[in-house]
């Protein structure tokens, strides 16, 4: 291999610094102001991909913060309406129960006077009955005939000292 003849050596390594050099010319002059350009461009184009995310994010949280300023109102009303709203139905039950409250009231009334009135007229039927029957025991027991108004009389006294 004509590479590894030690003659060659000196030719070898000059033309590999030449070449170096020339090439590390070419690096610096072309290849990296064109990368450097390239890494500016990048970081520029991240630095704005940034702000730019900074700004919506604070874009969002803004319209967060309006979100939930509204929902807080809008629990409020809804609180408030349904308050309202108990209590109106609350209202509305207190005067249907009065109403129905009076119209019972008024019917037991009613009922209690016709009881009274029915006890009454039975108790008149009662006190004729037994004077009926004082009437006809006194003539059956004494053989004496009694006079209906006398015994209607002694009923009524009886009926009066039991009360």
């Amino acid at each position: 291999m004509p590479q590894f003849d030690p003659s060659s050596f000196a030719s070898q390594l000059f033309w590999l610094v030449v070449f170096f050099a020339l090439l590390y010319q070419v690096v610096i002059k072309m290849v990296m102001p064109s990368l450097g350009g390239v890494m500016e461009n990048r970081q520029r184009t991240i630095d704005e991909d940034l702000a730019k995310a900074s700004d919506l994010k604070a874009r969002t949280d803004a319209a967060i913060e309006s979100y939930e300023a509204a929902l807080a109102e809008a629990r409020g009303k809804a609180q408030a309406l349904l308050r309202e709203t108990s209590d109106e139905i609350a209202r509305e039950t207190d005067a249907r129960m009065r109403e129905v409250s009076e119209g019972l009231s008024q019917r037991v009334d009613e009922a209690e006077a016709r009881i009274a009135a029915d006890c009454a007229q039975e108790l008149e039927r009662v006190r004729d009955v037994a004077a009926d029957v004082t009437v006809a025991l006194t003539a059956k027991l004494l053989g004496e005939s009694v006079d209906a108004s006398a015994a209607r009389a002694s009923v009524d006294a009886v009926m009066q000292e039991a009360r």
